[in-house]
């Protein structure tokens, strides 16, 4: 696999972008998940350790998002029904929240939100196509945005460059940002999730999912890398064709590229992408 630009090279790409500290829970709580046999009893008692954070992960460990059929009482029950690695998941995003809940607007909410979407379909494209697990999907669906909060507290007019990279039908989103910021929301989000303890894969497909190229490089990034960044920019596209009715420029990128690595043609792709649309309801 490709080597990551070096660190020195990362740090001076962030210009300015602070990264927050890792919060020591999930210092402790990634230790524990480290392990050979990780003990439940002792991520449970760390995370019912900060009652707030508990709260949280109970409220939305019985939404209908992660229906299990009944109501879960514990986050005992949490760890084993839904599993160590999307509780954890659900505890990084909400102290992601809470580092950032003062330093950015209110509107934000909609972007957690939208980011838990994606990740919920990202799995479910997963489950449907084998080419990653479903666990490492969902958590790069959730997280492939993270460094876009970070943007906005450093630069008031991220939403505006954001916008802009958007309507770019042949540069590179990221290369927009770089012009404009002289840095973007994947470098971030590739610092942030690794501080922050995400898995490795995931942080490198943070750093290049705008590159669709990659899709096509299998001599240089692993199935894993390129299955995270295929499978989120057909979560995308689906949610924005369902969601507004249109097909956006990064799907008209990534289209050749995506179906090339799913070895499914076009046509396939759209009937896929309809099945899907249904199950989002």
């Amino acid at each position: 696999m490709k080597a990551a630009p070096e660190e020195q090279q990362l740090q001076a790409m962030l210009n300015g972008v602070d990264i927050p500290p890792c919060p020591a829970i999930l210092l402790d709580l990634d230790a524990e998940l480290r392990k050979d046999e990780p003990d439940q009893r002792e991520l449970a008692r760390l995370i019912t350790s900060d009652v707030a954070l508990s709260g949280h992960v109970m409220q939305i460990a019985n939404s209908p998002a992660f229906s299990t059929g009944s109501r879960l009482s514990s986050i005992s029950q949490a760890l084993t029904l839904l599993g160590t690695r999307q509780v954890f998941n659900l505890v990084v995003s909400q102290l992601l929240r809470v580092a950032m809940a003062d330093k950015v607007d209110a509107g934000l909410e909609r972007f957690w939100e939208s980011s838990a979407q994606t990740a919920r379909l990202c799995g479910e494209i997963a489950r449907r196509l084998r080419c990653v697990r479903p666990d490492i999907a969902y958590t790069f669906g959730l997280f492939h945005d993270c460094g876009i909060p970070l943007l906005m507290r450093r630069f008031p007019q991220t939403k505006q460059v954001l916008a802009e990279a958007n309507a770019a039908e042949d540069a590179l989103f990221t290369d927009v940002e770089d012009r404009l910021l002289g840095t973007n929301h994947a470098v971030v989000g590739y610092f942030l999730a690794r501080r922050w303890r995400l898995p490795g894969e995931v942080a490198e497909a943070i750093m290049r999912h705008h590159d669709y190229s990659v899709l096509a490089r299998a001599d240089e990034f692993s199935q894993v890398v390129r299955g995270q960044i295929a499978i989120n920019v057909l979560a995308e596209h689906v949610i924005r064709l369902h969601t507004q009715g249109e097909v956006e420029n990064e799907w008209s990128k990534a289209a050749p590229y995506a179906c090339d690595f799913f070895a499914l043609s076009l046509g396939s792709v759209d009937d896929l992408i309809e099945d899907l649309r249904d199950w989002l309801g």
